[in-house]
């Protein structure tokens, strides 16, 4: 999943249009756009600030790898997983990441 297909992702979440992201980062919809399709690149600024409106860490939204902290989201999954098509998989498995970068910035914003 590349950075754009990420923020698509995480304001489809949120079930905002790009255009009321585009309001809330104070950007054109077409950046919006530009963003998601990899066409434009994020500015650092514009990073952090949709980090904080999705909840999420920047290194999330960027697809780095979370440090090893410990942090166990589940051991397995049910045996419906399985038999799930691999499209379906991908959905599970990125939105547990989702929810870890949510809590890995929760967990962050309580220290600070």
């Amino acid at each position: 999943m590349t950075n754009g297909q990420r923020i698509a992702y995480l304001r489809k979440q949120k079930r905002e249009s790009q255009s009321e992201l585009a309001k809330i980062m104070h950007v054109s919809p077409s950046t919006i756009g530009m963003w998601e399709t990899g066409q434009r690149a994020i500015k650092d600024n514009d990073l952090s600030n949709l980090a904080d409106h999705f909840n999420v860490t920047t290194d999330y939204i960027l697809g780095r790898p979370e440090p090893d902290d410990g942090l166990r989201v589940a051991a397995h999954l049910s045996d419906d997983y399985d038999s799930l098509p691999e499209s379906q998989k991908r959905e599970v498995q990125e939105y547990i990441k989702f929810k870890t970068a949510q809590y890995r910035k929760e967990q962050q914003d309580k220290k600070d």
